[in-house]
């Protein structure tokens, strides 16, 4: 039984149904595991293998680029798709020449070339259209259609690059430059997939490493790492059927394996060490008349770390629920993903990873690292001479409770100071300027740019009504588009598109690169001059809807900030409610949301400094005019606020084991710190290490989301889990335990249930 259990019980700490809900549930999957353990470990094994098994078959359905869209463009794009006007994906190849024939002829060569491509649908070069010569007809532009859903553009283009380079190798001094809906998607996704197989091939080898050096035994540091990646290999397989609900975004699948990886090895860390705590203390398998009694070991675990997982776990899901209410398609595909491998990761803690200690025994600590043994036994020899615990966070810990209101504040001010920049923080959309500029796609599409200004994208005014096919609308639309184009100031032609049925109807207006502020006023100008206007032309009914690459960005980070507040207030909500109901202090659980608050703050005020000042781009390979990607902040948010949980329940189990055992408020926040710094410092510096090797990925959004995550976590799992908290609790003393008004479940009464 755990030694928790037999301590004295404080008046104020009463059990409460839902703890022991909690402890039985864990002590069951544990007992369970004990008496089955082949069986709970070959179960996990078909578990994952089904997952892996139904995603394959059901396969995976990607989010398209009108399911990721919000707002205004959202509909415009819905309305353009359902009646057959959305454009086939275009390229755009630049071909620059030392004179105007050799120009000429490599686009004559490129143009037949591209028609016999038999994934290219039509070819427009300089001999269809003026507007595509420059530079004295030294530059000519190709523009190419293709073939097959738009969304599928990368898949289409191997060919057309394939040419491209044919071509400039047959016609010396030429240069061929390349850039299109499929172009950028596969740089894009090339980019992230050999960025993703690198910080996998880094962080495996570097978390066994770290598992090694906490645990000391190459066996118990393998345990947590295997448990960590079936929990990712079963949510991954099983994205398949998630994506049958919501579809897969482009990010879903690597926050997966993030956040799967992260928690599946906190967790099983957090039990490992609990085990052979506990085991060091004399505790494990016994017989009583010939008969195995279970591993009090084991058991001991499963009642107070087992306990913290499941309510962890619960609190991270609730967490990352907040996603869903944004209606936002990749934010939804997120949600699912990362809430499935969280769960997972629960289920195989509280299951399979007390089976493999059971089966394991004591072979737990086979593959000791050479003179380990005898560092610890040290350590216990210092602990014993000074009769109390030593070390850094021992004694930061009893610093830190003697003198509860200088800490408390100190670490505020700290944070706050931190969370100052977040002030500054502006946030947009991933441009072809946030890529490495190295890029031949990016280097193509600046030189496009600059050519032919608005030729790689251009704004659309989509209008509803009725007979619009007739020549009087179609003149008027395309006023209507020349009175646009005035405002963007795009080079180029205004292509009018009337659907079949002549209700709806689509103004391509050309519009240069004019950067993220300019482009913003733009569309805002559109929306507010132009776009009114539309119902001056015959036959249409209602203003016009403004889309296109810069309209969807700025209706995104617009819901973003509309559904920002409502997030963070049901994400509060739902994690004050839990540690209410697991704690039954209403004080500890509203100091534990405003701590959280603080930290999750100063980590974007840490964002904010480094993404959009110069002092760090060097450092990290990126440019400070970068914005923090819109939907990052939000995302975090919900990520960290679950994270941190895992910390902070933990600690808080450990300082309410403390107080059963008649300890004192303070006595107790630092015993709380003290016995799980280990734990918690191990699980840290796992997490650190694989955020940052993300902020080495060539994508600015990657980057960014392995400083903010990394950042976080260093924060909390040091300024506040070994100094605010503590601080708090000894400061709030035994008014921060109690809870007015509520009727506690009588000591004995609960008590004996748990024990039965």
């Amino acid at each position: 039984m755990s030694t928790s259990l037999s301590r004295p019980t404080d008046s104020g700490l009463r059990p409460t149904v839902a703890r022991g809900a909690s402890v039985r549930l864990a002590r069951a999957a544990a007992r369970t595991a004990q008496r089955r353990p082949k069986t709970i470990i070959a179960v996990w094994l078909l578990l994952v293998v089904i997952c892996i098994a139904s995603g394959a078959l059901a396969g995976t359905r990607s989010l398209t680029d009108v399911q990721s869209e919000v707002g205004q463009s959202a509909k415009a794009d819905a309305l353009v798709q359902r009646e057959g006007l959305r454009d086939p994906a275009s390229e755009s190849i630049l071909i620059t020449a030392p004179t105007a024939a050799t120009a000429s002829a490599t686009a004559a060569d490129l143009t037949r070339g591209a028609a016999a491509l038999p994934e290219v649908a039509a070819v427009t070069g300089p001999a269809q259209s003026a507007d595509l010569v420059a530079d004295g007809g030294r530059i000519v532009l190709v523009q190419v259609q293709l073939r097959g859903d738009p969304d599928d553009a990368a898949d289409h283009v191997a060919g057309l690059l394939k040419l491209g380079a044919t071509i400039e190798r047959d016609h010396p001094g030429v240069d061929v430059q390349q850039a299109g809906d499929g172009t950028s998607n596969k740089a894009i996704s090339d980019l992230i997939t050999s960025g993703l197989h690198r910080a996998e091939l880094i962080s495996l080898p570097i978390t066994l490493l770290i598992l090694v050096l906490a645990f000391g035994a190459l066996v118990a540091a393998s345990v947590p790492l295997i448990l960590g990646l079936t929990a990712v290999a079963a949510a991954m397989g099983a994205l398949g059927l998630v994506s049958l609900i919501a579809p897969n975004s482009d990010s879903t699948s690597a926050i997966v394996v993030l956040i799967g990886l992260a928690v599946g090895v906190d967790y099983s860390l957090f039990y490992v060490r609990r085990e052979r705590e506990e085991r060091r203390r004399g505790h494990g398998p016994a017989r009583l008349l010939g008969k195995a009694q279970p591993d009090s070991a084991l058991e001991a675990a499963a009642v107070s770390v087992g306990r913290a997982i499941l309510i962890s776990g619960i609190t991270v899901m609730a967490a990352l629920a907040g996603l869903l209410l944004t209606g936002a398609g990749d934010f939804i595909s997120i949600g699912l993903g990362t809430i499935l491998v969280v769960a997972l990761a629960v289920i195989g803690s509280l299951t399979v990873l007390p089976a493999t200690l059971a089966l394991l025994g004591d072979r737990i600590d086979r593959g000791r690292i050479p003179g380990y043994r005898a560092l610890a036994a040290a350590r216990e020899r210092r602990d014993a001479r000074a009769g109390r615990r030593t070390g850094v966070w021992a004694g930061l810990a009893r610093g830190v409770t003697r003198h509860p209101r200088a800490a408390l504040v100190a670490s505020v001010c700290v944070l706050g100071t931190l969370a100052v920049p977040m002030v500054g923080m502006h946030t947009g959309d991933l441009q072809p300027s946030d890529l490495p500029q190295n890029l031949p796609v990016v280097k193509a599409i600046n030189a496009i740019e600059a050519t032919f200004p608005g030729a790689p994208q251009d704004v659309q005014l989509v209008v509803t009504g009725h007979d619009l096919t007739t020549p009087t609308a179609r003149a008027g639309l395309k006023e209507l588009g020349q009175h646009a184009a005035s405002i963007t100031g795009g080079r180029g032609q205004i292509a009018v598109s009337v659907s079949s049925s002549g209700t709806v109807a689509r103004v391509d207006v050309p519009m240069p690169d004019q950067g993220r502020a300019a482009a913003t006023s733009t569309v805002q100008r559109l929306r507010s001059q132009v776009a009114p206007t539309a119902t001056t032309v015959e036959g249409v009914t209602a203003p016009a809807m403004v889309t296109g690459d810069v309209a969807s960005s700025i209706d995104y980070s617009h819901r973003m900030s509309q559904v920002t507040p409502e997030v963070i207030g049901f994400v509060l909500l739902l994690g004050f409610l839990l540690l209410l109901i697991t704690f039954r202090a209403s004080l500890l659980a509203a100091t534990v949301m405003a701590l959280n608050l603080l930290s999750v703050g100063a980590s974007y005020g840490i964002l904010t400094a480094v993404f959009q000042h110069a002092w760090a781009q060097n450092l990290l390979g990126f440019h400070s005019t970068a914005p923090i990607i819109n939907w990052l902040p939000l995302f975090m948010f919900v990520v960290l606020f679950g994270l941190s949980m895992d910390y902070t329940v933990l600690v808080l189990e450990r300082i309410r084991e403390a107080r059963q055992a008649g300890r004192s408020p303070r006595e107790a926040a630092a015993e709380g710190v003290t016995e799980t710094a280990g734990t918690i410092t191990s699980a840290a510096v796992v997490m650190v290490a694989v955020f940052s090797i993300f902020a080495t990925l060539g994508v600015i959004t990657f980057k960014q989301l392995g400083v903010g995550l990394a950042a976080a976590v260093l924060l909390d799992a040091t300024l506040v889990r070994g100094v605010a908290l503590p601080a708090a609790v000894a400061l709030l003393g035994e008014r921060g335990w109690r809870v007015r008004g509520w009727k506690d479940v009588p000591v004995a009464a609960s008590a004996g249930r748990e024990a039965a």
